[in-house]
């Protein structure tokens, strides 16, 4: 399993992820804080790993932590520094080791700025890291099924805001739908 470490500096890889084209600040960011992380442990960086504009749930889309994955076994690398659990996947705990089992088998581990060394070897690790990746899962459904639950709410209601224009011949002001009368005259002329 595990691999014994010597006495040897630590040769760390960078993983550095975001969700979205948005957060063009974000990769610079982490690795900016994680170069200072691996300097204050005395971890020598190796290499990088980023994955760009990709869901840390949709990890066989994510080429960057795939390489990763593939070059553990290498034994050029003995940790992964990320700057949150969730930038390394947000696995659901049902998958979760499928992902990290080649990591562990190699006996490279995982360590964050937000959480410190996550420890794969032993039960607590375990939960904790499972209870993390369960909370990070949630919290990807929670959103969309929040706003699919408002929208139709908001459509039942006769109200705006369901995400869409307003259809023609009616306007909204303060949620409260309206119709025109211009354009009622002409939907009644189309019928």
């Amino acid at each position: 399993m595990a691999k014994s470490h010597s006495n040897r500096t630590a040769r760390a890889v960078l993983y550095l992820r975001v969700s979205s084209d948005e957060q063009t600040e974000s990769i610079p960011a982490q690795r900016a804080e994680l170069t200072k992380y691996a300097k204050s442990k005395g971890y020598k960086i190796v290499r990088e790993y980023v994955d760009e504009a990709i869901s840390g749930d949709a990890t066989e889309r994510r080429v960057a932590f795939l390489q990763m994955r593939d070059d553990c076994d290498s034994g050029k690398f003995d940790l992964i520094l990320s700057w949150d659990q969730d930038r390394f996947g947000r696995f659901d705990p049902l998958d979760a080791g499928y992902w990290i089992y080649p990591f562990r088998q190699a006996g490279v581990r995982l360590e964050t700025v937000a959480q410190g060394e996550i420890d794969w070897e032993d039960l607590t690790g375990h939960l904790i890291y499972s209870v993390n990746q369960l909370g990070q899962a949630q919290s990807l459904r929670d959103p969309s099924r929040n706003t699919t639950r408002g929208m139709l709410a908001s459509a039942r209601e006769g109200r705006a805001g369901t995400g869409g224009p307003n259809p023609y011949g009616y306007r909204s002001k303060d949620g409260e739908v309206t119709i025109v009368p211009q354009a009622a005259n002409v939907v009644r002329l189309i019928r």
